[in-house]
């Protein structure tokens, strides 16, 4: 089972991510969390990721794909060995179409294909006040909203009393620039993913209950039919 889920910054594919992972059995595929892990393994993708984002510039396609490559034959070999993984979830990648190519190549060559693709779905207005109303401490990262999941004292973190702070990719105006972003290079992938017949659509304007719950119906309804 192969799954990815779509949606503009603020539509809580992470937060999906982390709740829906562990009951389907899919192991989480972020390219952040490769990048990182690259990185401190020292391997020579990692080194040329690490060059490459301390110069500033953005990690290209070619070689993204190949860490999520190498990353997916690790999935594969730990469910050749009987280990209870029954593939991946994708979270965040790919945002462009030569990724998303390149990721269809990839899965062929282990004789797999995609099970689903689900767009969490969320007007505007909500990403943009979830997004300005986040809240990260300095300290030690936890995440916040001023509205959602407020702290017991205003500005100060419940576990370990940092200090919490607005990113700067969280103020209105970067937002903006943000969904632009994502609406010019990533939003035509639904197009691509409905040609192939595998996209779903989950309302996310909805609690985080009810939006998880969705999600496994569609993901387990679009395994289910592929069996058949």
């Amino acid at each position: 089972m192969y799954v990815i889920l779509m949606g503009a910054q603020g539509s809580g594919k992470g937060t999906q991510a982390a709740l829906i992972g562990p009951k389907l059995n899919l192991v989480k595929v972020a390219t952040g969390d490769l990048f990182r892990a690259a990185t401190e393994q020292k391997s020579e993708l990692g080194l040329q990721v690490q060059a490459i984002l301390e110069s500033g510039n953005l990690v290209p396609d070619e070689l993204t794909n190949a860490i999520v490559q190498v990353r997916l034959a690790q999935i594969a070999a730990a469910k050749a060995k009987g280990e209870d993984v029954a593939g991946a979830l994708f979270d965040g990648f790919p945002r462009t179409e030569p990724q998303a190519q390149a990721l269809d190549e990839i899965l062929a060559n282990q004789g797999e294909s995609l099970t689903a693709v689900v767009e969490i779905d969320v007007p505007r207005e909500k990403l943009v006040a979830r997004l300005a109303g986040r809240r990260v401490c300095e300290s030690c990262g936890t995440v916040y909203h001023v509205e959602a999941d407020p702290p017991a004292v205003p500005g100060i973190c419940n576990k370990c009393g940092g200090k919490l702070l607005q990113r700067k990719d969280d103020t209105p105006e970067a937002i903006t620039r943000r969904l632009e972003l994502y609406d010019d290079l990533t939003r035509p992938l639904l197009a691509y993913y409905a040609e192939q017949g595998v996209l779903e659509r989950v309302d996310g304007d909805q609690d985080i209950q009810k939006v998880e719950q969705d999600l496994l119906d569609a993901i387990r309804s679009r395994a289910e039919s592929m069996k058949a």
